[in-house]
């Protein structure tokens, strides 16, 4: 059955994470071999392409998260932050974290990197638009980019002025 390998791989993460957030002064290169030796491990056992795809975006969404706490250069981000736009996010969350890791890392960096996030923020809050009004994810998500913005925007990074932040007003007439 297919569940439990979603749970396998489910376990495989956490056990990873764990091990990796319990290693001190861990690089940015070792963790993320770390990552794509578990996603080696992991592809073998797919039976359908979904499978694979998935994985690799859970992989990528990981590397992504990673290279962001550990403070890595922007070689290293960006090439993190391409892997993850090529294979496509997960859902519209992903799309929205993965904006405010470029903004956060921009903001704490290097500001010249900051018009990508602003970019990839708005094209977020654009699909979490397009859900459901009292939907949690859109609501949770469009309160974070608003966290997220206020964050940056205390170092100095504004947004600039092609993008502001989300409209919670409906396309239907009154």
């Amino acid at each position: 059955m297919r569940k439990r390998f979603w749970q396998q791989v489910a376990t495989a993460f956490d056990k990873l994470n764990i091990a990796l957030l319990q290693e001190e002064g861990l690089s940015f290169a070792k963790g993320e071999r770390e990552y794509l030796a578990l996603q080696r491990k992991l592809l073998r056992q797919v039976e359908l392409e979904w499978e694979s795809l998935q994985i690799k975006r859970l992989i990528a969404r990981s590397i992504l998260l990673f290279a962001y706490t550990t403070g890595c250069s922007w070689t290293e981000m960006g090439r993190a932050l391409r892997r993850s736009s090529r294979l496509g996010y997960l859902n519209a969350s992903d799309q929205a974290a993965a904006a405010h890791f470029v903004l956060l890392w921009a903001s704490d960096n290097d500001h010249s990197k900051a018009t990508l996030g602003w970019k990839m923020l708005e094209a977020a809050e654009r699909r979490l638009l397009r859900l459901r009004r009292n939907h949690m994810t859109r609501k949770q998500e469009l309160a974070a980019g608003v966290a997220v913005r206020k964050r940056v925007a205390r170092k100095g990074l504004l947004p600039p002025a092609s993008v502001s932040s989300p409209k919670e007003t409906s396309r239907r007439r009154a």
